[in-house]
């Protein structure tokens, strides 16, 4: 299943947040992630104080699991996005 996590944190939040999300890569190109999790891409705005994470899980339950033990502090967002529209190249 194709879930979307979106975090939103506050300026005195940015190092644990910044720790996070270098414990996160780490563990995704280390092959580290629990099973039946992976994480396909991280998109961040520091502007914005906003991350978008993609993941393909297992189910929905394995994902919020795995993120209690993280102890994040800040507002995440779970979504199952339903696709609208996908632009395919044939090249």
């Amino acid at each position: 299943m194709k879930v979307v996590v979106v975090h939103q944190w506050e300026d005195s939040q940015k190092g644990a947040v910044t720790d996070f999300f270098n414990q996160l890569v780490s563990m995704a190109k280390g092959k580290k992630l629990p099973k039946g999790m992976k994480l396909e891409s991280i998109r961040i705005s520091q502007d914005a104080k906003t991350a978008i994470c993609e993941w393909d899980v297992d189910n929905m339950d394995l994902l919020i699991q795995a993120a209690k033990q993280f102890n994040i502090s800040w507002k995440i967002t779970p979504l199952v996005p339903q696709t609208l529209y996908e632009h395919k190249s044939f090249f």
